[in-house]
């Protein structure tokens, strides 16, 4: 007999073990591939959806008769931005 002796069940846990770690770090590589993907969509609607609240707010105030620097003040971004949205000229 040789000096080493073959342990069937430690060899089969020592695989599994190593299998289970292989697997838990495959699975955690593609959930964060998973949800950065999720997480950019999701982010990308809702900023859309503001986009598309604020613009509405903006032409609006526009139309009931606010300046633009009325405006700016209200929605807190700067006049440049409300006159490029507006379609007008310093």
């Amino acid at each position: 007999m040789s000096i080493f002796e073959y342990d069937q069940e430690k060899h089969i846990r020592r695989e599994r073990e190593e299998a289970w770690e292989e697997g838990r770090a495959s699975g955690l590589q593609e959930g964060r591939a998973s949800g950065l993907k999720e997480g950019r969509a999701s982010g990308l609607k809702e900023g859309q959806a503001s986009g598309l609240k604020l613009a509405e707010t903006i032409f609006r105030l526009f139309r009931e008769g606010k300046t633009i620097e009325e405006i700016s003040a209200d929605c807190d971004l700067p006049e440049e931005q409300i006159r490029e949205l507006l379609g007008q000229k310093e």
